[in-house]
């Protein structure tokens, strides 16, 4: 698959074409959603542990981070290892602030940055497709 090259997923990641009647916030039952743009921010797969470790802390899915967020987080995560360390989110609390809504939007601030999740209220979804949930991460 041209995804699969394109962005070097391994071949024994799952990844699923969304049919016309399929929607990016309803996965099929064991798929994730992830957007295109995700990808190009930096999202690789398999997940790194930090990054589902800190969507699990978040109680967010991997569709809900923006552009910004992925490419922040998968930053920081490089940063950390580059130093021999491991990003988790007390490292996040302790350099800003992780904070949810009513509508379930988690926004991390700290005083350089400003980082939200998406708004479920709004459409986002233009280029996605659906990978097999195999990290136990949140689905929807």
């Amino acid at each position: 698959m041209l995804l699969h090259k394109n962005f070097h997923i391994p071949n024994d990641v799952v990844t699923t074409v969304p049919k016309r009647s399929d929607r990016a916030s309803l996965p099929p039952p064991g798929y994730l959603t992830v957007s295109e743009t995700s990808l190009r921010a930096g999202l690789r797969f398999p997940p790194s542990a930090e990054l589902v470790e800190i969507l699990r802390r978040c109680g967010v899915c991997l569709s809900q981070f923006s552009y910004r967020a992925m490419s922040v987080t998968v930053g920081l995560i490089s940063l950390f290892r580059d130093r021999g360390a491991v990003l988790t989110p007390e490292h996040l609390s302790r350099m800003g602030w992780l904070t949810s809504d009513m509508q379930g939007r988690v926004t991390f601030r700290c005083k350089w940055l400003d980082m939200r999740t998406r708004d479920p209220a709004k459409n986002w979804s233009s280029s996605y497709f659906f990978v097999r949930n195999d990290w136990g991460l949140l689905e929807k």
